[in-house]
């Protein structure tokens, strides 16, 4: 294939993001690619292949970011239809803007777009000291997807821990998780350190000299330790910081080592070294931290929530307390006191990088390049201009964008509670929530009910609602949308009485989370039982995980269907269907939601238990399909089955 790699920002192998994407280039081209750049390094403006776009001029700002090392690309038309004339492909480094010119340009011509996620919000708001302004950082996300990456056909996220984070703010993409890779050279070694520096015990952090790496926390921690007069610190890296640091540095007892290396000189570097420390308060996978452990050092990494680098840690003694300096001098003395168990965990580590070795996570950037093909030609054949998205396995794969701690209930768990002040309080708190969740829900996606009036046939008696599960917000619908003079309780996830704070209001609202033992599972069918037998509604979503906006309905099994068969109640379908939105209003990108329910389905008195689930559940599925394949439908997202063998799925 010819390939045209667009980088923004390119220039001196000094940052995570530029070795990538050398490293990609070279790749491919070891495989026979022919690849050409795009980007602003004047000093590559007579190599081949490469096309020159001028520097964007930020005026006052200009020596801040020259500072920084970072000099972003701007967009030139003319320069940028050469570098595209005849390639088969697009890679895109970041959401730029070269990069956003290019994505929309190779779009409208239908050529396959990949994109790499190398940039974390916190990346750009650290320079204002606004890295932990969450609303922010959102909004960053959703304006990046919306100039680039809803153009593009396969996302190469480095760590599930970023596809996460960018995913709750945009909804799910099309991504792949792979490492950036580490190089086979990066291996255990002998290196002799001279005499008179063989007491010391070498502590190294390699990262760029930036407010998000915190290498202050490391300094401090230095100080504290009951080693201090032992302990030599390594900080390998350049960047805007570089003063604060050498300041901090000065009362350091051993003077450290400061600066950027070549890769030999780094390899030598960290075989010097006796431990390895990560402080960055954010991070999207940290391929430094990688080669460190590749070469046999143990690290300490700081568990903060915005580090995929904390999923390094084999356990609780290589990580310290977020940001807590005290904590990390701790675990540097404790490492220091145990030289032989580092020994062995050192051992450990290397086995335990394998999984990120470079060829193979190269492999599988080219696949990805291949199965993006496939997305482009099926958007092209189905005049699509919104994100496709693989699938492999239906039953189970969830796209819900959400990561939870999940709790697990045990016997002791109450679904329903006899004290008259919870039930007062219960009463209460839907009397206040449902009508302000109603307007929520019809303000964000413009729910409209067809066929509420056959629920009137069911005053007299509990029923169960069965629909597909398409959105976040289907724990909500039935109770303030559809149902509006019964009591309804939705059979969920334990997700929702897995976030901190709000168990015993999600329980009043109306939850009745999936237990995860036979003792919970009697309490559970008890409570379902109960909630039928005061005449209330019970909401199941079969499919089980949310699949945002889908347009078809999934496989799912009669299992649930058992329980209005022994009760021997009768059964509403809910198809949820989505069209596009043409209104001028807020959020008005989003499709509307329409719920169309079925005439009441009562169980067969003709057949026993077994086979009524199983008519049931025919009833419901054929009902949901007959509407949704009948109806108009929204493309917003759709999803596909991936190849055989997909990458996507790969470890």
């Amino acid at each position: 294939m010819r390939i045209l790699v667009v980088a923004d920002v390119l220039g001196a192998k000094n940052n995570g993001t530029t070795m990538a994407a050398y490293n990609l280039i070279e790749s491919l081209e070891k495989r026979g690619h022919e690849v050409r750049v795009l980007c602003s390094d004047i000093d590559k403006v007579n190599l081949p292949n490469f096309f020159i776009c001028p520097k964007m001029n930020f005026y006052i700002f200009n020596k801040y970011l020259a500072k920084n090392d970072v000099q972003p690309a701007k967009a030139d038309e003319h320069v940028i239809l050469r570098a595209m004339e005849g390639v088969d492909h697009v890679h895109i480094m970041l959401p730029f803007s070269v990069g956003n010119a290019v994505a929309k340009i190779a779009n409208d011509r239908h050529i396959p777009i990949t994109a790499g996620f190398h940039f974390q919000a916190e990346n750009f708001t650290s320079h204002f000291h606004a890295m932990r302004l969450k609303r922010l950082n959102v909004t960053i996300y959703r304006l990046i997807y919306r100039h680039m990456y809803r153009y593009v056909d396969a996302i190469h996220f480095p760590t599930k821990f970023i596809q996460n984070d960018f995913e709750k703010s945009v909804g799910p993409t099309n991504g792949y998780i792979i490492s950036n890779g580490v190089r086979s050279t990066f291996k255990k070694m002998e290196v002799t350190r001279p005499k008179e520096e063989r007491h010391l015990f070498r502590i190294l952090y390699t990262g760029r000299y930036s407010r998000e790496k915190c290498q202050h926390l490391l300094i401090k921690a230095a100080k504290i330790s009951k080693y201090k007069d032992r302990i030599q610190l390594v900080l390998a890296g350049e960047g805007p910081q570089r003063k604060c640091i050498e300041k901090l540095c000065k009362t350091l007892p051993n003077k450290p080592i400061l600066g950027i290396h070549s890769q030999d000189e780094l390899i030598k570097l960290i075989n010097s070294c006796d431990l390895y420390v990560h402080c960055a308060y954010a991070e999207l996978e940290s391929i430094a931290c990688l080669e460190a452990i590749s070469c046999g050092l143990v690290p300490v990494i700081n568990n903060t929530k915005r580090v995929a680098t904390k999923n390094f840690a084999l356990d609780e003694k290589n990580l310290f307390k977020s940001n807590n300096v005290k904590d990390l001098a701790r675990k540097i003395d404790y490492w220091i006191e145990h030289p032989l168990e580092k020994e062995i965990r050192s051992k450990e580590y290397e086995e335990f990088t394998k999984q990120f070795e470079f060829e193979h996570c190269m492999d599988r950037m080219e696949k990805m390049m291949y199965e993006a093909k496939i997305i482009r030609d099926y958007k092209t054949k189905h005049n699509l201009i919104n994100r496709v998205i693989f699938y492999k396995d239906p039953l189970n794969e969830d796209f819900a964008c959400t990561s939870f701690n999940t709790k697990t209930i045990d016997g002791s768990f109450v679904y329903v509670h006899k004290s008259k002040i919870w039930k007062l309080t219960a009463k209460l708190l839907n009397l206040i929530a449902r009508p302000v969740v109603f307007l929520v829900v019809r303000f964000a996606r413009d729910v409209r009910i067809q066929n509420r009036k056959v629920l009137k046939k069911l005053k007299k008696t509990g029923y169960f609602l069965y629909g597909n599960h398409t959105s976040k917000y289907d724990s909500v619908v039935p109770q303030t949308c559809v149902v509006h003079s019964k009591n309804v309780y939705i059979v969920a996830n334990r997700d929702s009485i897995s976030i901190p704070g709000i168990r015993s209001m999600v329980m009043m609202l109306g939850a009745l989370p999936i237990p995860n033992s036979y003792e919970t599972s009697v309490n559970f069918v008890n409570a379902i039982n109960e909630r039928i037998s005061e005449k209330g509604v019970v909401a199941i979503y079969p499919e089980a995980h949310i699949w945002p906006f889908t347009n078809f309905v999934r496989p799912f099994g009669d299992v649930s269907f058992t329980y209005p068969t022994k009760l021997n109640v009768p059964v509403v379908a809910m198809a949820t269907y989505y069209v596009p939105s043409k209104k001028v209003r807020p959020l008005s990108h989003l499709p509307k939601m329409r719920v169309v329910l079925s005439d009441p389905i009562y169980p067969d008195p003709t057949l026993n238990d077994r086979e009524n689930a199983k008519y049931l559940r025919d009833q419901v599925y054929d009902f949901m399909k007959s509407v949704i394949d009948n109806k108009p439908q929204s493309d917003y997202i759709n999803y596909i089955k991936c190849p055989e063998g997909s990458t996507k799925y790969e470890k």
